[in-house]
Parts: structure tokens; sequence; C-alpha cells
């Protein structure tokens, strides 16, 4: 009997979709895990392939230092709010300007900073203190909140998903930031176009600053300040002393941002007034040890296609087809954003496929910032986004008169992406 031939595109987009329906039920590393497997047998790999390459994947070196360094950044975020830094972060950026405008914008942004699940909650009473007196239906508040609150993550280099890009394109901190920055300037330009209500002038005076406003505002978020330096410094440092002597040194980008981290960890543990108890609850949070396994499972997954040569034929099939692999590329992470609701779930379940569909001879930013821009609008759009619905509980708003907010900035914004990629593919 003549075997139907089974396109490996078709497999790729019918596991694809088998991974988004059953992320419904099941967690995205539960999800993965099952799928690798699917995949490797699907494409004629014997079971014994696929649990070695798999195991290989998910321990080796990188990957373990990958998920140090995401244990950390959540240990870190959570320590800072134990420490009551957090609010006193917020009470320095209300003394900061006397505009409501700018405290609307830089509110929710600042608290962007920190990579917290439902982090939006946080900046959502700062959206009402702002406003003032100032008339706002609770569906705008919430757009506002929701929409600059993750202006940061494009070039943020202490999100997860940052972070999980930058591991699965091989890639550094610094070049991802520089690529994507044009990204969040699309995404604040959105916001301050079809996101901020108009305030009239009267409205806009929130108090008076205080001369030292400035650096109290510093001296709180000191904090991140530190782990930033430390984390590009160290880097700059070890690229400068191979540049001067010939040698290089062996700090990874892994490891360099550990060490800016842990240094973080103990300065707010010091001067927070926090001891060994509060950093061992800390590690003990909720969504650690699913984050981790979930980083596993994205590496185990990249293995097996990688392994089974799923990509060498999914791109011969494209061209066979003229169907454009850009087209794939945005689509795959916009679909996954959409359902998965989080950076990290776009990242992992469609980065890799990104990653080896891009064309091997060009440059690959284009495509990273296509895939990141679509994957970013797709998660803003998705009903399951965690802090869309912890804003929807505190503004007591419906999801579709929300939508309404700030759809046309979600559109702009995909327009902008687009140009973006277009300008850098011109200029590589």
């Amino acid at each position: 009997m003549m075997e139907i031939p089974q396109p490996a595109l078709l497999k790729i987009m019918v596991v694809f979709s088998a991974l988004l329906v059953m992320n419904r039920k099941l967690p995205l590393y539960v999800c993965l895990a099952i799928i690798s497997v699917l995949m490797g047998l699907w494409m004629k790999m014997d079971i014994l392939s696929i649990i070695k390459t798999m195991t290989i994947e998910a321990f080796s070196r990188p990957t373990l230092m990958l998920s140090v360094v995401i244990t950390l950044i959540v240990v870190f975020s959570g320590l800072l709010k134990r420490s009551g830094r957090l609010d006193s972060i917020v009470s320095s950026l209300r003394a900061l300007s006397t505009r409501a405008g700018v405290s609307l914008v830089l509110a929710p942004a600042l608290i962007g900073l920190l990579p917290m699940p439902g982090g939006a909650v946080f900046s959502a009473p700062m959206i009402e203190t702002a406003l003032g007196d100032f008339r706002v239906k609770p569906e705008s508040k919430l757009a506002i909140n929701y929409w600059f609150r993750h202006v940061p993550e494009f070039s943020w280099p202490l999100y997860p998903g940052f972070i999980l890009s930058l591991s699965i394109f091989g890639l550094e901190a610094w070049r991802l930031t520089l690529f994507q920055i044009p990204l969040s300037i699309g995404a604040i330009v959105a916001g301050l176009l079809f996101v901020l209500p108009k305030i009239p002038s009267a409205q806009e005076e929130n108090g008076k600053s205080s001369p030292g406003a400035v650096m109290d505002f510093l001296r709180e978020v000191s904090p991140i300040l530190l782990v930033l330096f430390l984390m590009f410094a160290l880097q700059a440092g070890a690229e400068f002393f191979r540049l001067l002597s010939g040698v290089s040194v062996p700090l990874s980008q892994h490891l360099g941002m550990a060490i800016a981290l842990v240094a973080g960890i103990t300065y707010v543990t010091l001067v927070g007034g926090l001891d060994s108890s509060d950093v061992k609850a800390a590690f003990l949070e909720s969504g650690i040890i699913s984050i981790v396994l979930m980083v596993f499972a994205i590496m185990a997954f990249k293995g097996i296609l990688e392994e089974s040569h799923t990509i060498s034929q999914i791109r011969s099939e494209l061209q066979a087809f003229h169907i454009p692999e850009t087209f794939v590329i945005a689509l795959l992470p916009l679909i996954a954003g959409l359902v998965t609701g989080i950076a990290v779930g776009f990242v992992g379940s469609s980065f890799p496929l990104v990653a080896t569909l891009a064309p091997s001879n060009e440059n690959i930013m284009p495509y990273v910032v296509l895939a990141y821009g679509f994957g970013f609008i797709g998660m803003m759009l998705s009903p399951v986004h965690l802090c869309f619905l912890v804003t929807q509980e505190y503004f007591h708003t419906n999801a579709v008169d929300s939508y309404r907010q700030f759809w046309k900035a979600a559109v702009f914004l995909t327009l902008w992406v687009i140009v973006v990629f277009f300008i850098y593919r011109l200029a590589a």
C-alpha cells in the first residue's frame, strides 16, 4: 500500500496546534515534553534517540545556567517586594513629576522593569493617583496601565522571555537590546497616540516635585541599576581584556548575569533589613519550579527539531511551494502569544522554529525583531494574559470594552514592527 506523503511543514503545524490546544489544560512544559516525543516519533526517530537527545539538551551547561539566571531574576523581584523597596520606588516616582501625563506613562513603565507575573496590579493604584479628579472611564485606566506596563519588555534584559531569546538565537544581551529599542519606542508612540487620554491643562498639575526628588528616585531604584551596571560591565570588561591581552576570559553571558543578580540580591537583603528566611521564602515562591521546567522542556524541543532534521525538510518545502518563510516566522509567534498570553510562552513554543526557519545566508536580527514584535502583539491581545486579567479585576472592567481602548495601538505597533523589519533587512 502506497504511503501518503506527509510534508514536514504539515507535521510541525499539526504538532504546534496540538501544543496550543494542550496548553489550555496542561502546563507548557508538560505540553512541550509530550510534543517533543511525538515529533521525534513522527519524524521516524527511535524512542531511545529521542530520550537521549532531550536529556542532553535539557541538562546541557548552557541550559542549566539559563535556569539559574531566570531563578535569580524571580528571586530578585520577590525580594524587592518583600523589602518594601517596591513601595518606595512608587512613592519616589510620584514626587518626580508635576505633570499627570508623565506619571501615567512612567508609573506602569517603571513597574514594567520588574519582571513579575501580574505586575500591572502594582501600578494600577498609581494611575488613579496621577489622574486625581479627572474623570476617566475604567477601561481607559486599564488600557493606560496595561499598555505602558509592557513597553520595556522588548528591550529589558531582565525579562525571562528576553533571556530565553538570547539562548535560542545565540545572541548577546546588548545586541538584542539595541535592535529592539525601536520596538519599545514604537510601543510608546502607539500608547501616546491611541491610549493616553487628553488631560486638560488644569489637571496636568500633580503636586509640586521636591528638589531632591530625582536623587530619591535614583536611590530607590539603585538595586536595579546595580544589576544592570554589573551585567554589562562584566561583559565589557571581559571583552576589553581579550582585546588587550589576546586571552579570552571564561565569562559566559549567563555567568555575568548570574553574578550581577547575586550582587543585587545581596544588596537588597542587606539594605532592606531582610534575613535568610526572606531569601529562602523568595526562592520557594510558586512559579520558579515551573519556569525552570519550561526552560528544560524548551531546549529539549529545540534539540528534537534539530536532530530529526525537521527544519531542513521544512525549508525545502517552503521553497518548493513558494511559501515565504517570513510569513511563517511572523505568524507562529503571533498565534503562540495569543494562546499563551506570556512572553516566555510565545518565545519558548515558537522561537526554536523561528531560529531554524530564518534564512541562513542573511543577518538573523531582522527576523528576531519581526518574531518578537508579532509575539508581543499576540501576547498583548491575549484574553489569558495575567496582567490583563488582574487589571480588569482591579478596575472592574470587561474584556470587550477594554480591547476597544487599545486595539488601534496594537494595529499601529504591528505596522511599526513591519516597517522596522524591512529597514533592518535593507540595512543588513
